[in-house]
């Protein structure tokens, strides 16, 4: 099957249900920025071109969901991929994600030893290191997210999940670091590095 023509709402809706792999049209509109009452009518007109399967007031991307978008991101994104601009602060972005990856690493772990162990986050002082670290990396994005944004505004969205998931952690609900069941940093930041690689038709390197 050949990939299905997508326009930019059907693209946004798309791209929100493969991004988190199965989404409820209400968390679609909040990650898309498409309206809510519009959601569900691209939904069931997803379904019927066979890239979605919605089941128990959510939707799941089919196997046909990703040629779609990618096709459809060479497209809509073409001026982004030939930016200069954006491409150098791509660059920048590969080795602000590295030191996220091993941020996060510090989270979830701890050296005793010279073992890494399961953090227990007893350890206010060392989770808190760690948090100011995570903050300064995300504020890295700023300049990136931006000019995305100069191109489609839902890249906006990202900073604001990134400032209201900080703004969580800061009231001290520590779930919002790394949950991978709500909104939290480290899914907001997934989520971006994998949309950032269909926007510039790239693959995972790491």
């Amino acid at each position: 099957m050949s990939a299905a023509v997508l326009d930019k709402t059907d693209y946004d809706v798309l791209d929100v249900v493969a991004l988190k792999k199965m989404a409820t049209a209400q968390v679609v509109a909040a990650a898309s920025g498409v309206a809510a009452d519009r959601v569900d009518a691209v939904l069931e007109d997803l379904a019927g071109r066979g890239l979605v399967v919605v089941a128990g007031g959510a939707a799941l991307p089919t196997d046909q969901a990703e040629p779609a978008l990618r096709a459809a991101a060479a497209e809509h994104y073409a001026p982004v991929r030939t930016d200069d601009d954006v491409l150098a602060l791509v660059d920048r972005f590969e080795t602000t994600n590295a030191q996220f990856l091993t941020t996060m690493s510090s989270w979830q772990q701890i050296d005793v030893g010279g073992r890494k162990v399961t953090n227990d986050h007893t350890d206010p002082d060392y989770d808190d290191k760690v948090i100011a670290r995570l903050e300064k990396l995300v504020a890295r994005l700023t300049p990136l997210l931006e000019a995305l944004a100069a191109f489609d505004a839902r890249f906006a969205l990202y900073g604001r999940r990134f400032e209201a998931a900080i703004g969580s952690v800061d009231e001290g609900r520590h779930e919002f670091v790394s949950s991978p069941t709500i909104d939290s940093v480290h899914n907001i930041w997934f989520e971006f590095h994998e949309d950032l690689l269909r926007t510039l038709g790239r693959e995972r390197t790491e």
